[in-house]
């Protein structure tokens, strides 16, 4: 599990002093949601507390020469294929809110990508760090989803 605390003082260069405890404090809060979110939990309707999974039913199924009971229960999973990353869209919104609020530079990428051996952001060297440490490897595809999903 990343240390918010201890990431955050390795690259607090990036902030200037007088910005540098609120910025530490809102990477605190973002990183420790990303946490909370990623735990997948759902409210059973029938107690209202967060579980793995609950009962919604079960159904008889025939195998050749004799039938069984098959229990079906709720995981938040609704759809098949890839599952969505709410947690990680979150996070993104966040650090870009906060780097662009409290940071020296703004919060941009080298338009070329890195193959190129361009001169990287301080945002994007920040970034590229961060993401794969807490399990979202596909760093650029995220930002750039987020700046087309903002307009």
């Amino acid at each position: 599990m990343l240390k918010p605390d201890q990431y955050f003082k390795n690259n607090e260069h990036h902030f200037p002093a007088k910005n540098r405890h609120k910025a530490r404090l809102l990477f605190r809060r973002a990183i420790r949601q990303y946490h909370v979110m990623r735990r997948k939990y759902v409210v059973d309707p029938a107690t209202g507390r967060r579980v793995q999974t609950f009962l919604i039913g079960e159904f008889v199924k025939n195998e050749k020469t004799q039938r069984r009971k098959v229990k079906r229960y709720f995981s938040g999973q609704v759809n098949a294929g890839r599952p969505s990353r709410p947690e990680i869209k979150l996070l993104v919104a966040r650090i870009i809110i906060l780097w662009g609020k409290y940071a020296n530079t703004s919060a941009t990428f080298a338009w070329k990508s890195p193959i190129h051996n361009l001169v990287q952001t301080e945002f994007e060297l920040f970034v590229i760090d961060l993401f794969p440490r807490l399990g979202a490897s596909d760093v650029r595809r995220y930002i750039e989803t987020h700046w087309k999903e903002r307009k």
